[in-house]
């Protein structure tokens, strides 16, 4: 099942501060380059894959799965098929299934209103905080609306099955419904945000910042500070 977005759930990450997922992800793509290759990308994606199935999250990995392997498909192509580096095709490749896994971890644990309410508790502008919340929505929101257009079109006799070229057809009925209804909710928003002073400089205060403990604010400096004494040791290498 392909999961992209936040999901519900009682997981390590879902309780967790959202600040302190967004730092693991971020670490992870630092990580994902600064490790030594191909064994460092490998090796790290394997710990991510653990780490995934402890937190209770084993469809994220489905998902990644799901993204990587054209991305593998092609490597393999480039650098096995047709070249000889396969050494090349792990490295990129567990670089790219890496950083996915940390993304879709991030995505699904973290709620956008516990994110806004974060970034609120900290003092960043509302608008900043708006932004970041609705961008994580987006693919969510656009795979429901998709979902409804595609049964709303095929109770109209749609066909979307058969013939690459019958598909092909098909695309347009579904597409264009799915831009105009995104544009639209868009302006919707613009308008809404307007109304209730969005722009303004004003600091809000958050109605219920999650909770943040020492630990988790201690695990997220050791984070950062992994990825730098990584990024440092390979620099004098």
């Amino acid at each position: 099942m392909i999961v992209v977005g936040y999901r519900p759930g009682v997981s390590l990450l879902h309780r967790a501060h959202p600040f302190t997922n967004l730092t693991l992800a971020g670490t992870v793509v630092v990580l994902a380059f600064a490790l030594p290759v191909p064994i460092g990308p490998l090796v790290l994606t394997g710990v991510l894959v653990a780490f995934a199935l402890v937190a209770g999250l084993p469809r994220v990995l489905a998902t990644a799965l799901a993204f990587a392997a054209p991305f593998w498909l092609f490597l393999t192509l480039i650098h096995v098929v047709f070249g000889d580096s396969p050494m090349r095709a792990l490295t990129v490749g567990g670089q790219i299934t890496a950083i996915l896994i940390a993304f879709l971890l991030a995505l699904t644990a973290v709620h956008p209103a516990r994110l806004v309410d974060a970034l609120l508790d900290r003092g960043v502008p509302f608008a900043f905080a708006y932004l970041l919340a609705a961008t994580l929505q987006s693919v969510p929101r656009l795979q429901e609306r998709a979902g409804a257009i595609l049964d709303a079109q095929r109770c109209r006799g749609l066909n979307v099955t058969g013939s690459l070229w019958r598909r092909a057809r098909a695309v347009v009925p579904l597409a264009v419904p799915l831009v105009l209804g995104a544009l639209a909710e868009v302006d919707e928003r613009t308008v809404a945000l307007e109304a209730r002073g969005a722009a303004s400089a004003a600091r809000r205060t958050a109605l219920d910042p999650p909770p943040d403990t020492a630990v988790q604010r201690t695990l997220r400096w050791g984070f950062l500070a992994a990825a730098i004494a990584v990024v440092v040791a390979r620099i004098v290498q």
